[in-house]
Formats: C-alpha cells, sequence, structure tokens
C-alpha cells in the first residue's frame, strides 16, 4: 500500500482502479493483454475525439456570435426631424445686389453694363431684380441667312453636327464643374451674409401644422448646408425642450407644411431642378440632404407615410458598433457613421491637400480648396484612396440606431375644387404670403408652391436588437456533454483528476526536497567534523 501512494505509478495506478470515468478501469484492472489493449485504445481515441470536439466549441464562443431578435412592439413614437431645403441655395435678386465678382466672372450673375448705351436697359434690368424677378434679356440681332448651294452628300450613318465623346475618367462633365465651382465661392463667403441672401424661412414655410395644432417658423432651426444653402429643421432636440411625440397615425396627426420655393429667384446657370429636399432623421442626428432624403415636387402633395425601425446593436467584444466616445466629428448631434465618413473624407483633404473640401465643413483655422486645377486633381485623388483603402476610414455603425422607412406619395395639388379657399388663405397671411402675381394666377401658383405630409402609417415599430449567441453557460453545458458521451466523466470525475494531479506534484516536490537535504548534508559533514576538532584542541591546550 505504501508502494502505491508513495511513488508515481503507485498512484497512477490506484487512480485507475478506483476513478468513476468509464473505459479507464477496465484498461488498469484487466489481466487480459488484447483487452488491456482495446480498453487503452478505445479510451485514446474516444478522449481524442472529445478534444477535437472541445477545440470547435471554444472556437465556437472565441468568435462571440450574436443572435438577431426581431419584434414588433406598440407604444406613443416620438416624432421624427424634419428638415427641408429650398432646391435653390441663394436667391438671384439678393445675390445680383450683392455683385460679388467671383460670381460674376464664374457667369452666376450677369456682370454690370458699363456702356452709355444700355443705361436704360440696365435701369429696366435693375427694377425687375428689385422687384424680385429676373432681368429682361436683349434680342439678339438677327442675320438673314445666305443661300448657298451645298452639292455634299450624306449617307446612312453619318451624323452631322454630332459630338461624340469618349469617356474619360479625367473629365469633368460641365455641370459637375459648376456644382464644383458655386459650391467654392459660397464657402469663403461670410456665414451672416450666406444666410442672408438665402431663401427665408418667413417666405419658404408658408402654414405649417403638426398633430392638428398650428406651427410657424419660429419652429424650426436653421443652418447652412454648402450644396442647398439655408435648411430648416422641425423637431430638432434640444436640451431644454423634449421632442414632439406622436400619439396618432395618419396625416392629420403628423407634420403638414405648404412650402413656397420662389421659383423667380432661382439661379439660371446652377438650379436644374425645382422643388424642396426633404430630410427625415432622428432628432438628435445632423441631416446630410445632399445625399439623404427626397425630392418633393411644385404643384403636388408629397405624402411620407413613415415606419419606425429601431435598432440596437451590442458592441465590444460581439461587433464593431460605437457610442461615439472618443469621436471627434466636424458636425453637432450625436454620431452617426455617416458624420465619421465625412469627418474623416475632410480630415484626409486637409492633411494630403492643406486645404477643405468646399462641399463640407472645414474644421478650425482651415481655408477651402479653390477650383485650380492642381487642387481639382488632388481632391480627386484623396476620393480615390478613401475608396480603395490606401486612406482608412474607421466608421463603425451606431450601437443605436433609428431608421424611418417612407411610403413616398404624389397627388396633383390643389384640387380644382380646393383652389380657391387655399388662395385665400395665403392671402390673409400678413407679411410671408407669396406675390400677387404668384396667386393671382393658376400655373404660376403650381409652379411655385407645393405641400408636404409626413406622419406614421402606425404606431407599431420593429424591434431588432443583438444578444449573444453563445455564451458561457451554452459552452459549458456542450463541453460537459461532449465530455460525458465520449469520455463518461462528470464534474466529479473531473476533480479526480485534479486530485491526481495535486497527488502527483506533492509525490515529485518531495522527491526533490528530499534529494536537496541529502546533498546539502553531505556538504557540512566535512566542516563540521574539523571545526569541532579544532575546538577540543584548543580546549586541551588551555587546561593544560
Amino acid at each position: 500500500m505504501a508502494e502505491k501512494t508513495g511513488s508515481i505509478l503507485g498512484t497512477l495506478r490506484e487512480y485507475g482502479e478506483n476513478t468513476s470515468a468509464h473505459g479507464i478501469p477496465r484498461a488498469v484492472t484487466t489481466k487480459s493483454l488484447p483487452r488491456r489493449l482495446f480498453w487503452t485504445c478505445l479510451f485514446l481515441a474516444s478522449f481524442s475525439y472529445f478534444c477535437s470536439q472541445a477545440y470547435d466549441l471554444v472556437n465556437k464562443y472565441l468568435d462571440y456570435p450574436v443572435t438577431t431578435d426581431i419584434k414588433i412592439e406598440w407604444s406613443e413614437l416620438e416624432f421624427p426631424a424634419v428638415t427641408i431645403c429650398n432646391a435653390n441655395p441663394l436667391r438671384f435678386s439678393e445675390l445680383r445686389k450683392l455683385g460679388h465678382e467671383g460670381f460674376q466672372n464664374a457667369g452666376f450673375i450677369p456682370k454690370p453694363d458699363r456702356t452709355p448705351q444700355n443705361n436704360q436697359g440696365n435701369a429696366i434690368n435693375n427694377n425687375a431684380a428689385a422687384a424680385g424677378g429676373r432681368p429682361q434679356q436683349e434680342q439678339p440681332t438677327t442675320v438673314p441667312p445666305t443661300t448657298t448651294t451645298r452639292t455634299e452628300t450624306t449617307t446612312p450613318g453619318d451624323y452631322e453636327d454630332y459630338e461624340d465623346y469618349d469617356y474619360d475618367y479625367d473629365d469633368h462633365h460641365e455641370d459637375f464643374k459648376t456644382a464644383n465651382t458655386f459650391m467654392g465661392l459660397i464657402a469663403n463667403m461670410n456665414s451672416t451674409t450666406r444666410q442672408a441672401i438665402g431663401h427665408q424661412a418667413r417666405d419658404f414655410i408658408q402654414e405649417c401644422q403638426f398633430d392638428g395644432r398650428a406651427c410657424s417658423p419660429k419652429n424650426f432651426s436653421v443652418f447652412t448646408d454648402s450644396t442647398y444653402g439655408n435648411c430648416f429643421t422641425f423637431n430638432k432636440a434640444n436640451g431644454n425642450t423634449a421632442p414632439q411625440r406622436s400619439t396618432s397615425a395618419g396625416p392629420l396627426n403628423g407634420l403638414s407644411l405648404i412650402l413656397y420655393i420662389q421659383q423667380e429667384e432661382y439661379i439660371p446657370s446652377l438650379t436644374e431642378k425645382a422643388g424642396a429636399r426633404v430630410v427625415v432623421h432622428s432628432p438628435d442626428r445632423w441631416p446630410f440632404p445632399e445625399f439623404e432624403g427626397f425630392d418633393a415636387s411644385p404643384g403636388f402633395l408629397t405624402s411620407a407615410g413613415l415606419r419606425l425601425t429601431s435598432i440596437t446593436r451590442l458592441g465590444g467584444r460581439y461587433g464593431d458598433c460605437t457610442n461615439g466616445n472618443g469621436y471627434e466629428l466636424l458636425y453637432g448631434g450625436a454620431y452617426t457613421q455617416a458624420n465619421c465618413l465625412v469627418t474623416c473624407h475632410q480630415q484626409h483633404m486637409v492633411s494630403v491637400c492643406g486645404c477643405a473640401d468646399p462641399s463640407l465643413k472645414a474644421p478650425v483655422n482651415t481655408a477651402f480648396c479653390d477650383s485650380v486645377t492642381t487642387t481639382v486633381e488632388c481632391t480627386n485623388r484623396v476620393k480615390r484612396e478613401i475608396a480603395t483603402g490606401v486612406l482608412p476610414c474607421t466608421c463603425p455603425a451606431s450601437c443605436s440606431d433609428k431608421v424611418y422607412g417612407k411610403a413616398i406619395g404624389l397627388a396633383e395639388w390643389p384640387a380644382d375644387s380646393y383652389l380657391s379657399h387655399v388662395l385665400n388663405k395665403l392671402m390673409t397671411k400678413r407679411g410671408r404670403r407669396p406675390g400677387a402675381g404668384i396667386l393671382g394666377n393658376t400655373d404660376s401658383f403650381k409652379r411655385n408652391l407645393l405641400k408636404l405630409n409626413i406622419y406614421y402609417e402606425a404606431l407599431n415599430y420593429e424591434q431588432i436588437s443583438e444578444s449573444p449567441g453563445y455564451e458561457e453557460e451554452s459552452l459549458l453545458g456542450d463541453l460537459g456533454g461532449q465530455l460525458g458521451l465520449w469520455v463518461g466523466m462528470s464534474l466529479l470525475s473531473a476533480m479526480e483528476v485534479v486530485e491526481i494531479f495535486a497527488d502527483l506534484f506533492a509525490i515529485i516536490f518531495k522527491k526533490f526536497s528530499f534529494k536537496e537535504m541529502k546533498s546539502s548534508k553531505k556538504i557540512d559533514v566535512a566542516p563540521r567534523e574539523k571545526k569541532d576538532a579544532d575546538n577540543f584542541a584548543l580546549t586541551l591546550k588551555g587546561n593544560m
């Protein structure tokens, strides 16, 4: 018995005879050599398969999978923020009054004619501009064509006066160049001046109602966009007041607006579409009208029925989402992936080109890029390198998102029978009504006014949330199941393994301790005997 408990082999044999794990006692206690080999091989094979399964289970856990849960909830909903912008960025008459040389040279406004014979025409044009209209264009002098005889003939497939362009990645369209030139000019203008010459809320927003109650332009906050000029946001998050909420669904319980777009103020060589740009977003998020939202056309009632989808992501070890901590964004509001991407783009522009993209907000103490060829080439290179990943942008998704699905509908507005009612209603408005020429002409009315309805289709919303797909409890349960199936061990059997390793460690520690003690005794014997003999000789000498 002492041999069993005092040696390594004895301890292992005792474990093999008494363990509760299946297979091991059969391999140790059986007298037949073939049976011992059979049970040994069977145990090793089962244990190897268990190790393979355990490896897969641990890797599955370390992948930190998530389970997506989708639920349909019903409750009173927070109404989204609604941002509206006129498709035209600046009022043409105000831009003419400003007389900016850069806009004149680029052809956005006519240059002043200083020739004496045109004084009368200039006076007419100035009066028209002061009235908010377009300057009258002089009719060109027509020259009678000369009659010439052409003997040339054309065959099928030959096209005269046809410009055939070969696609060139480096050649930009004239409309693209015009838009970029305009953005570069207004980017360098004073922000106060930009807001002053843009479309004003008191003219743009003719009528407003929310949830059946009247509202006004005072309920909108303004910001200046590089593409659309003055934009106005309803229900923007404010630290002092909570956002508006919807208690009922349907158009009568949402936001309803009548907008006056002032087509007579559109810049001729720039603005190609008429209407309003609309963005529906969370109250705490910054809108980007250039690549978000939809257009509302004049002469129509545009309805946007909303469906809310709330998305919650886990983040951390389960994903790459973020709450915005540590991110310095170019625009205000909560973190969004779009805000992060435009911030990253502008940062790369400043670091590579030494100037800021005029289509975006500029960082502090940074000048905007001009439209010279070298700057345009640098801007295009930065965009390509961001798209290909040469210049990285780490912008994960937000851990909490609200997505507003929109069902857009159009109807001609106003109906013929309703036209007189709308006219009477707009004529009674003091200081903000459209011009008499607009209200007195049905065609001008439909070219300049539109109605917009934004509402919830239903107050139920879709809740999409992530939960851990494989947690510690699942890992332990699967490992225990595999261990019991292939090795026949339970938690108590596993503790027996821990016990045997503790016993083996104790035996090895005792053996090494005994050897060190024995070697130290052998080293100290000779000096001690010599020391004792010297002491005895000195004592004997002293007695004599």
